[in-house]
């Protein structure tokens, strides 16, 4: 049975000041995404990090995420969304300071996992509680743009609040300044957040919800093995299939569950299950894309982090403006058109952006790079808001996850690709003498981040043959995956032309 307090459904001004706080509570959160990036180059170095600890330290966030949300966003239908939101920002906090005091890759990338936990629980929940605030349609819609759009704006400066303290400070700041704010947010959900409205009856099984969890991490993990050089195929396949079979065990119980954890009716929903697409395949090329760029403009552009998070600056900013303005547009030329049109934008940007050199902000890089980020930004507040629009109230903790997860999913799985793709790519590039390559580690060529920790450690004339090869190698792959990124993109565009229906006037 369903249970309410005296305000859980709050009018007027009560409505904008719970916003308020929700949009406090999800800028941490939403800056965390991003801020590492461009610290990935001083933190390779000061840690003495590989590559694929690089990819994990940035990889755990997401995907520990994505095997969560489902769980804690049913969790907080059963418990009440406050309360596991209370419970969520203090853990990211706690997370954060554990973060930026690591000085292993091992402790970093557990640190990263538990700051996963804490965002389980924040980012389901948040959009259920805008959802069960304002029940008003155009509101809803204005209040979930908003969302979007800070949640953009927050991983937009997140490049530039990292570039800043990591020049004038060390990486481990990056986390650290997410605190502060922590600790103000907190008192805040407690006084001025609803208990709204909750189903202590729901079902949580921790068993089920370790099904999840340990059946995307399994099923991630092969896809990120499964290319890399040295490591067994086999190995991979089989943790593929186990992933897959944990994965099967939790739908299958689902369906004979006399309370499921997951309504399977949401997913059978094609509203809800095509906004989770239109989230999953834009943040993966989104994610994917920055943290190509941040490499190359540091690396092999020697820009400095903050340079480096100014010059990133036009991709995230535009597709944070997108957020509030997408909802005016599609009531004037309707959802199917907004998602063609600018998914084509997309497209095109990435072709364009191959073409060009990224060793300064021309004006042609500068257009190119605002018509991707602007492009983007509708579609994923498009997709945002057609799946908790298609949710009942009682069920929009779910509906909240089944979005996050969507978006945590294509923010590993787009590092992870693009990451195996650029890897792929830089080995075969990386063209040395062979006298050369027979002393040097054997890593040397598996990423632009290994070469220039070697070439500084053995320094003098070779260090320099190995930076320049690397740098001409990186180059290469740049221009190649952004070809493949947006032929995805124009792929994706063709299908929903034939498959979306057309909407009436």
């Amino acid at each position: 049975m369903e249970k309410t307090d005296k305000i859980s459904i709050a009018t007027g001004r009560n409505q904008w000041f719970i916003l308020a706080i929700i949009i406090c509570t999800i800028i941490p959160v939403a800056i965390d995404a991003t801020i590492l990036h461009v610290a990935i180059p001083t933190l390779t170095l000061s840690l003495g990090a590989s590559g694929n600890e690089v990819l994990w330290i940035i990889d755990v966030y997401p995907l520990i995420m994505a095997g969560l949300l489902l769980p804690m966003g049913v969790l907080g239908d059963k418990i009440g969304h406050k309360k596991l939101l209370l419970f969520g920002i203090t853990i990211f906090g706690l997370a954060s300071f554990l973060a930026g005091v690591s000085s292993t890759p091992t402790f970093l990338i557990l640190s990263r996992g538990f700051l996963a936990l804490g965002g389980a629980m924040i980012m389901p929940v948040t959009l259920a509680i805008i959802s069960q605030t304002f029940t008003d349609d155009v509101k809803r819609g204005t209040a979930l743009g908003i969302w979007a759009a800070i949640g953009t704006a927050g991983a937009a400066v997140g490049p530039v609040i990292g570039g800043i303290i990591v020049e004038n400070y060390w990486w481990g700041a990056v986390f650290l300044i997410n605190i502060p704010l922590i600790l103000i947010v907190i008192p805040l959900i407690w006084i001025g957040i609803p208990k709204g409205i909750s189903n202590p009856n729901k079902l949580w099984v921790l068993k089920d919800a370790a099904l999840v969890l340990i059946g995307v991490i399994l099923f991630v993990y092969s896809i990120k093995t499964v290319f890399k050089e040295g490591h067994p195929l086999w190995i991979s396949i089989v943790i593929g299939i186990v992933g897959f079979i944990f994965l099967r065990l939790f739908f299958k119980k689902q369906k004979i569950s006399s309370s499921p954890m997951i309504d399977m009716e949401l997913l059978q929903d094609r509203r809800i299950l095509l906004g989770m697409l239109l989230c999953f395949v834009p943040m993966s090329v989104i994610v994917g894309f920055e943290f190509l760029l941040a490499q190359e403009l540091q690396f092999v552009h020697k820009l400095s982090p903050i340079n480096a998070g100014l010059f990133m600056l036009p991709f995230v900013a535009s597709s944070a403006i997108a957020g509030p303005i997408t909802g005016a547009i599609m009531q004037r030329i309707g959802f199917r058109n907004v998602i063609i049109t600018v998914l084509s934008l997309s497209s095109l940007s990435f072709f364009m952006l191959s073409r060009l050199n990224f060793s300064s902000l021309t004006g042609s890089l500068l257009f190119w790079l605002i018509t991707l980020g602007f492009s983007l930004g509708m579609v994923l507040v498009a997709a945002t808001t057609a799946i908790m629009s298609a949710a009942p109230l009682d069920k929009a903790g779910m509906a909240g996850s089944m979005e996050s997860i969507s978006y945590e999913l294509g923010t590993g799985l787009g590092i992870t690709f693009f990451g195996i793709i650029l890897s792929q790519i830089f080995i075969k590039k990386f063209v040395i003498s062979e006298e050369l390559l027979i002393e040097l580690p054997k890593q040397v060529n598996n990423s632009i981040g290994d070469a220039m920790i070697v070439a500084n450690e053995i320094g003098g004339e070779k260090a320099e043959i190995i930076k320049k090869a690397a740098m001409t190698a990186f180059q290469d792959a740049h221009n190649i995956v952004l070809i493949l990124a947006g032929s995805v993109l124009a792929i994706l565009t063709l299908i929903l032309v034939f498959i979306l229906p057309k909407e009436k006037k």
